[in-house]
């Protein structure tokens, strides 16, 4: 039944639905040229573009947006927002105040939400997530739609106790109330608090819901637990839903990702207004399901923005290796690479047969045109079932075979599921996304054009006579190509190997823990540096979800071999 379900489910998602740069042309660098300067590459974004990627607010809705500009760090009496507080988390501070996206200083991922009827609070946008930065000999090179090492938990639990103390200590309520209010009217003061209060309750049971057995550290969330955490137990009321999101993953990279025929590392979704409008559910968003009929469906999410968004990142391109700072590549040691890469060695596949190349034109393999309504050609990827890739199964597994309780949603849930209490969680997530996009789509004025109806469900119809987009196997990981790879680290889908080098070694070869959390990258085996310190997590590959074993091809390459293939994937 649950193939079945997940055919018919997607395709009701799918219906509903320079000076510097003069000298070196792949960067830009910005605020002068003093050496700690961000160096932006040249990622086909303009400054605009950056910012309207940083600063969009999509529909999350974490804390009113007076509060957080007002709100003190829980362990002194510097702003929250601090640029140092903010970095400490690993989330990256402002690298302007922009007048038109970012007038206060916001991190970068961090939106200004507007309310209808109501004062505008504060929302992560998609960039908190999708936005990377390396630093090396005092250079800070910023990677647009790369991996954050930032830490969600982290970040909501220092917030959970900013505002504990906020209510605890009377002089910082004074300060903040002051802040905020600019008033000392006592009945405001005293409803301010109690206002405070109210939202510190739903913050701590966020926190609760979003807190795993292991800390995740930097650079990972298990986004799809705490979305259906969520939508399953927040947003339908239904407690015993609740599960404890143990299966953490990095942050893909978002270059490409809108013309990939599958996205997750489980390959399990391909429409970009159901993946969207679900991360923003994740975040703080909210879909209503329970109540009256009429207001099932009813949520914060921005579909016209989530639609913009989606357009910046069809522009957005990969970055190049920058060879002016982390040093030139060996062109014979990657020309060596090169062939290794496409040969097939021990009856195993070539790395080209799961990450492809482009042709001589800049195309990599594609799915037919006749396929699809619009004749839209995809990028195929490749789906590797878990024992054969052999890597850490917890998270396809936790999400594959989750169950879910209906509640008061299950009179209203489409035809062949009326009536039915208990759901698989992909199909259940799927009617309850999809209700939170048609509720989303039908509120905007002006509606969508037909053209927009199909660039906002990413022309994810079958043509006539075909059978609905399936996922393919979602107890499997997913392997795109891998241009810009040299920038993701750490390496596979939950973080745990370090570096390329180390990718190509035998699993037991790997590094059993290691250290996440610093910036500070390293060229020559292309991966962050492991350092240890009271700032760093230590990554423990011995933990449930956080295996390094398993992607073991061409493990039996010689140690010039494993180095020319390294250089070579530098050229990617």
């Amino acid at each position: 039944m649950r193939s079945d379900g997940l055919s018919y489910l997607y395709a009701g998602l799918v219906v509903c639905a320079l000076w510097f740069c003069l000298l070196f042309p792949t960067m830009t660098l910005a605020h002068g040229d003093k050496e700690d300067s961000i160096i932006y590459l040249n990622q086909n974004w303009s400054e605009q573009e950056r910012n309207q990627f940083y600063y969009t607010p999509q529909g999350s809705r974490l804390i009113p947006y007076k509060w957080y500009l007002a709100l003190e760090q829980p362990d002194s009496r510097l702003a929250f927002n601090d640029a140092k507080h903010i970095e400490r988390i690993r989330y990256i501070s402002a690298d302007n105040y922009d007048e038109v996206y970012n007038p206060d200083g916001l991190p970068i991922g961090f939106a200004k939400e507007p309310v209808e009827n109501g004062d505008p609070w504060l929302g992560y946008s998609c960039a908190a997530c999708h936005t990377g930065q390396l630093r090396y000999k005092g250079k800070t090179i910023r990677i647009e739609g790369g991996p954050t090492l930032s830490d969600f938990s982290l970040f909501n639990e220092r917030l959970v106790q900013a505002l504990e103390t906020t209510l605890e200590d009377d002089k910082k309520f004074k300060r903040f109330a002051r802040r905020v209010l600019e008033s000392t009217d006592s009945v405001a003061v005293e409803n301010l608090y109690q206002a405070v209060s109210e939202q510190l309750t739903v913050l701590r049971d966020t926190l609760i819901r979003s807190t795993p057995d292991y800390e995740y550290g930097f650079g990972r969330v298990d986004a799809l637990g705490i979305i259906l955490n969520e939508v399953f137990g927040d947003d339908m009321q239904q407690p015993e839903n609740v599960l404890s999101p143990n299966a953490p993953v990095s942050y893909p990279h978002l270059w490409d990702t809108p013309r990939l025929d599958w996205v997750q590392w489980n390959g399990s979704v391909n429409n970009p207004i159901g993946r969207n409008t679900g991360e923003v559910l994740g975040t703080f968003g909210h879909v209503q399901l329970t109540g009256p009929v009429e207001n099932l469906g009813n949520t914060t999410t921005r579909a016209r923005e989530l639609l913009e968004l989606e357009r910046l990142i069809t522009t957005l391109t990969a970055p190049q290796w920058p060879e002016e700072i982390l040093g030139g590549i060996d062109r014979d040691s990657s020309e060596r690479g090169r062939v290794l890469y496409s040969q097939y060695r021990n009856g195993e596949p070539s790395c080209e047969s799961c990450h492809t190349l482009p042709d001589a034109n800049g195309q990599y393999p594609l799915t037919p045109a006749e396929e699809n309504l619009f004749k839209m050609q995809f990028i195929q990827t490749t789906m590797t079932g878990l024992d054969e890739i052999g890597t850490d199964r917890l998270a396809a597994e936790s999400f594959a075979m989750r169950e879910a309780f209906t509640g008061e949603l299950a009179p209203y849930l489409p035809p062949p599921y009326t009536g039915i209490s208990q759901l698989p969680a992909p199909i259940l997530l799927s009617i309850t996304v999809g209700m939170a996009v048609q509720n989303s789509i039908s509120k905007l004025d002006p509606p969508l054009t037909p053209a927009e109806s199909a660039e906002i469900i990413g022309y994810r119809i079958k043509a006539p006579g075909l059978p609905p987009y399936t996922p393919r196997n979602v107890l499997a990981y997913k392997a795109r190509h891998l241009n810009g790879i040299w920038a993701t680290a750490p390496f596979l889908h939950n973080g745990s190997v370090p570096n390329l080098y180390e990718l190509l070694l035998p699993a037991e070869q790997r590094s059993r823990t290691f250290y996440v959390g610093s910036w500070q990258f390293d060229p020559k085996r292309v991966g962050y540096r492991s350092h240890a310190s009271k700032k760093a997590f230590e990554f423990n590959t011995a933990l449930p979800g956080n295996s390094n074993a398993g992607h073991e091809y061409g493990t039996d390459l010689s140690e010039e071999e494993r180095w020319d293939l390294v250089e070579f994937l530098k050229t990617l």
